[in-house]
């Protein structure tokens, strides 16, 4: 049955909508949009050939999402993460992670593993290379490339596709340039993190699935208190200015 033409447009508002509210979603969780950003409602339209109304109803579900906070007589911007976000997705993607982890260590394939030990070789190239002088303008995007693969390895060859989604809903939570801004100036943190990794990725190699499920948990942990300290440091606002 044919929708009535009503119907019809209501159904296009609502697609166009959600097709703005995942463009949107995935610049900030990128980075591309960073956490204090004012989002200006005739700049976004203009940029992406819309009109001010789908944009508004876009900025409003990123509001319930908790992605966007509305200031008073100030308007809508990216909505910087409370220790307690952190704290919290953390303590859950630690879990999921450790639990994927700990099934990887006897599932992962000959292919998989190469991939992860692909990702791993990247951290370590990245640190050498900032460590040596010679880092690229690319380096934060190849680490979140690099930390992308390998965490992605890990769920992908647990063998449970439910555990993408829920993890990919909580990456949602903690936008990655915020990562690199705790990282980023400091290559001892980098070194740290890229042995961190190592330590996960031998552990998933010898197929002890304990220990990658204790390296894993561990590892959000620690990522965990990293970012509450960069967070308190930077207050609002301050990661638009350090991406």
């Amino acid at each position: 049955m044919n929708m009535a033409p009503a119907a019809q447009e209501a159904a296009a508002d609502r697609d166009l909508v959600d097709s703005l509210v995942d463009e949107l979603q995935e610049r900030i969780n990128a980075g591309r949009i960073p956490a204090g950003t004012w989002l200006r409602q005739a700049p976004l339209a203009e940029e992406l050939g819309v009109s001010r109304t789908p944009v508004r109803e876009a900025l409003r579900r990123l509001q319930a999402m908790g992605t966007v906070e509305v200031v008073a007589n100030r308007g809508a911007r990216v909505r910087l993460p409370s220790a307690r976000d952190i704290i919290e997705v953390y303590e859950l993607h630690g879990l999921l992670q450790g639990h994927a982890g700990a099934a990887t260590a006897t599932l992962i394939t000959s292919e998989q593993l190469d991939r992860l030990a692909a990702a791993e070789r990247m951290f370590r190239e990245v640190v050498e290379e900032l460590r040596t002088g010679g880092g690229t303008a690319d380096a934060q995007q190849r680490w979140h490339r690099a930390n992308t693969q390998f965490h992605t390895v890990i769920i992908e060859a647990s063998g449970n596709k439910r555990l993408a989604e829920v993890v990919e809903s909580l990456h949602r939570k903690v936008p990655r340039n915020l990562t690199w801004i705790a990282l980023g100036n400091d290559i001892r943190r980098l070194e740290k993190d890229a042995a961190e990794h190592a330590a996960i990725l031998d552990a998933i190699g010898r197929g002890d699935g304990t220990t990658a499920r204790r390296e894993l948990i561990n590892h959000a942990r620690r990522a965990a208190d990293l970012l509450v300290r960069t967070v308190d440091e930077i207050g609002p606002g301050s990661a638009a200015q350090r991406r």
